[in-house]
Order: structure tokens, then sequence, then C-alpha cells
């Protein structure tokens, strides 16, 4: 039961569930939450848990999934720091704070320095960057494919960040994991949980435990992201603070942007919580870490594809 695994992953879905609990009216810049403040700690206090509007009533442990409950385990450093955020009611404009601006044209935050490969999605025209690290073909951009198979369902399963079609030509879509299982186009895949590592091994990034790598800078885009938290993008894989839709049972909105990427992985979670939870890799504008962890599927976030071996 304490095994780091579990304990992992109780901690930072934890975190990701608490720190989407925000207020404001979901798909407008009220319904943002910043995660910009630093930590000394190996992993900085990269969020700020919304406080609950009165009369809302919401727990911690109440957003948290029917599967993921943090009531009897002993939680380690440096993952406690997720949980040990106080509460913020702070909001912000994309305009007003920080450099990531959306209406930012397609291409701002890349390398200039880097030469990136390209390939054509044939189901609509859309053409990528690309780069190749550690033999593996990867989109240097976030796929930005319009979800036609799932378009006529009533559960809206693919979003543009504040549902602002303009916000996905410069950042990409955001998928629940289900969909994200099926939208690559065809010869490319969606990545492992063992292709994310790798793909961190390969750019020199350390594995402090099981979910925790420290060097990630050189995955990130060298603008674009608040807290002086840019990269060197040495690879020319070019992550950018993206954000990430959430849903709690009682919310739904759009956080992270301009601070976090959350990008997602193929690979379930081990045993039961396979039902409601997979793995994603997370990069932070606070600190030079990286996460590959499990997280809901019903949440949305960005699609790096990979190309078939």
């Amino acid at each position: 039961m304490k095994s780091l695994r579990l304990v992992s992953a109780v901690a930072v879905s934890a975190f990701l569930f608490a720190c989407s609990n925000g207020t404001g009216n979901p798909g407008s810049a009220e319904g943002d939450v910043s995660a910009v403040e630093k930590s000394d700690g190996a992993v900085a206090q990269s969020a700020k848990q919304p406080a609950p509007e009165a009369g809302e009533g919401a727990t911690e442990s109440e957003v948290l999934d029917e599967d993921v409950s943090s009531s009897s385990f002993e939680i380690p450093e440096p993952i406690r720091a997720y949980l040990d955020t106080a509460a913020d009611t702070a909001r912000h404009e994309p305009d007003s704070v920080g450099v990531w601006h959306f209406y930012d044209p397609r291409g701002t935050h890349d390398n200039p320095d880097f030469a990136y490969g390209k390939m054509t999605d044939p189901r609509d025209g859309n053409v990528y960057k690309t780069t190749t690290i550690g033999g593996q073909v990867w989109m240097a951009e976030n796929l930005n494919y319009f979800d036609i198979e799932g378009a006529s369902s009533s559960i809206k399963n693919d979003w543009c960040y504040w549902d602002k079609p303009e916000n996905c030509e410069s950042a990409g879509r955001l998928y629940t994991w289900n969909v994200a299982q099926r939208i690559c186009p065809e010869g490319w895949r969606l990545p492992t949980k063992a292709d994310w590592e790798s793909l961190l091994r390969e750019v020199g990034a350390d594995s402090l435990n099981e979910i925790l790598w420290k060097g990630s800078s050189k995955l990130k885009s060298v603008s674009g992201w608040e807290n002086e938290g840019n990269g060197t993008d040495d690879f020319g894989f070019t992550a950018l603070p993206a954000g990430m839709k959430f849903t709690t049972r009682t919310q739904d909105g759009f956080t992270y942007h301009g601070c976090s990427a959350l990008m997602w992985a193929s690979t379930e979670a081990d045993g039961g919580a396979a039902d409601t939870l997979a793995y994603h890799m997370y990069l932070d504008c606070s600190n030079d870490n990286a996460i590959v962890n499990t997280v809901r599927k019903i949440n949305g976030l960005s699609v790096r594809c990979v190309k078939d071996e």
C-alpha cells in the first residue's frame, strides 16, 4: 500500500484535481488559474489551489476521483510539495501577466537555430514541424486536428482553450485520453509512458524516482513560459505551456496556460485505476522538473504524436 508508485499517483493526481477546482466561468479568463510561484524544493510548488466559493463546499478529497484517495497514505518528499500549496484565488489575463499570448502567430516560440523537419497530416493538410530524438521522430508542435469522428457526440471530447478556435491555431487542441488514443494521423501514434521516459533520458534528464525527472529545460520552448521558465529547446521539441481543460464532479474549465505543458501517453494506470486514469508528461514554468504520472482521462491535454517505427 505504501509503494512509491501508488503514493506518487495519489499525490500528483490530487495535485492536478485540487488545483483544477477553480472558480469563475469556464471558457473565460476568470475560469483560469495561473501557476507561477517558485520553490526551493526538488519539486516547485507549481500550482495554486483556488479557494472554493462560499456555499460551494468542495474539499480536496471531494474532487478526487473515486479510485484515488489520499486518506491513508504517507506521502514522501518531494511529492508532498504538490499538496502543500496555499489557497489562492488569483486570476490573470494572458495580455497582462507573463509572456504567453494565444494570439502569437504559430511558430513564434520556435527555436530559431534548430533545423526542424516537417510532416503533413493528409486528413486536413496541416503541416507540422518534427524533430528526431534518440532515433524517434516526434511532432515538434501540438496536434490541431478537429475530431470529426466524435463531432456528432453529445459529449464534448476536444477543445480549444477558452473555447476559442483561434487558440487552437497557436497552441494546438486539447483532447480527452479516449480521443487522444485515435487522433494521430496514419503512420503516427500516441507515445507510451516508456516513450516519454526514453525521450527524457535522451535529452539528459535524471530520474529521481519513478515519476520525477530533473532536467527538462531542453524540451521547453525558448520563449513563452511565465516565471522565467523558458527552456533552451536544444532538441527542437519546443514544448509550449498550452495548459489543460479540467473536469471535476462539480466544475470544469481551463487552467495553467503560460505555465504548464501536459501531454498524453497511451499507457493506462495500473489495476482498477485504469478505468479512470492514464499517464501523461508534465512540464512546469516554476522548475526544471518533468513528471510522468497519471491524470484523469476525462481531462483535456495536448497531444504530441510519434512516428511508427
